[in-house]
């Protein structure tokens, strides 16, 4: 029906192409809550779908990836050579990647460097942490501002691991304000500082993975529905189907015998859509893309 929204707004072609005037490159500034790429019950609903749906764009490769809920820049090739191109660069160092994160408590003034090898914990859930095994990773915080409750920082990362300035901040006491899966006492009682969980490596996935089970999320199902599946499947009374054509405004906002209509929905949290999380930059010694500050990393 061409209704795709997102945080409210529909999306137009001026809402979040940054580049698109040459045969190499494709750059866009991802709003918070949509994936990069088809994944779970996400589709049309990422970042990919939208610009084949809405521009008519295909056969774009990922250069780099960004967590449903992070903005910011976001960067495809259009072709086999500049993403080959692209990925030599980055593996020998020569991309520059700047992110804007709003982190719990007051950050420490001096320079913060973070180089903890990082790992998986749960890897069916994608969920990482620190663990002497791990990949080597680094970053570099650097505080903006703080209002005494949290600080807005900025990271510089020369590394790539998944959920490595989530990871790291959590490993230097200062976890993402709202993160989900980081920000949390599953961790321990200090959320995760210095790698220090009170628990062991096995006790801690164990938890992680029961705190973050799709069962958690199950709906509620209405007690009388599977009653009425069953009276409706012995009435032997023919069922006149509706009149073809009807539009989604002129259907029932409720329907007896929808499955989806018959759940009590749990509320979904705010923070499962937007992380204060923002890639601002992105530099090689050829381009540079930058966006501007979230209006959260703005101080008032």
């Amino acid at each position: 029906m061409g209704r795709i929204y997102v945080n409210g707004e529909q999306m137009t072609d001026t809402d979040y192409v940054l580049k698109n005037g040459d045969r190499d490159l494709l750059v866009v500034e991802k709003p918070p809550s949509l994936p990069v790429h088809t994944c779970g019950q996400y589709a049309i609903h990422t970042v990919l779908g939208q610009l084949r749906v809405n521009e008519g764009i295909t056969g774009l490769r990922v250069l780099h990836r960004l967590d449903r809920a992070t903005s910011g820049v976001l960067l495809f090739a259009k072709n086999y050579e500049t993403d080959l191109e692209f990925k030599t660069t980055l593996k020998q160092g020569q991309w520059s990647k700047e992110y804007i994160c709003k982190v719990d408590g007051v950050f420490p003034d001096e320079e913060q460097v973070c180089d903890q090898p990082i790992g998986p914990l749960v890897i069916s859930m994608g969920i990482q942490c620190v663990r002497p095994d791990g990949k080597e990773a680094k970053s570099r915080f650097k505080k903006l501002w703080s209002d005494g409750t949290h600080s807005v920082v900025q990271v510089h990362i020369e590394t790539g691991r998944t959920h490595q300035i989530r990871v790291h901040s959590q490993f230097l006491g200062h976890p993402i304000v709202g993160d989900q899966l980081y920000n949390s006492a599953v961790w321990g009682s200090t959320k995760g500082k210095n790698a220090e969980y009170q628990k062991s490596f096995e006790e801690l996935c164990e938890d992680v993975r029961n705190t973050h089970k799709s069962e958690n999320w199950h709906e509620k199902p209405n007690p009388e529905f599977e009653q009425r599946m069953e009276l409706l499947a012995a009435d032997s009374t023919e069922i006149t189907p509706e009149t073809p054509g009807l539009t989604v405004d002129q259907r029932p906002e409720f329907d007896e015998i929808c499955q989806k209509c018959n759940v009590e929905s749990k509320k979904v949290p705010d923070n499962h859509y937007q992380l204060f999380l923002h890639c601002l930059k992105y530099e090689t010694p050829k381009w540079c893309f930058k966006t501007e500050l979230p209006e959260w990393a703005v101080q008032k």
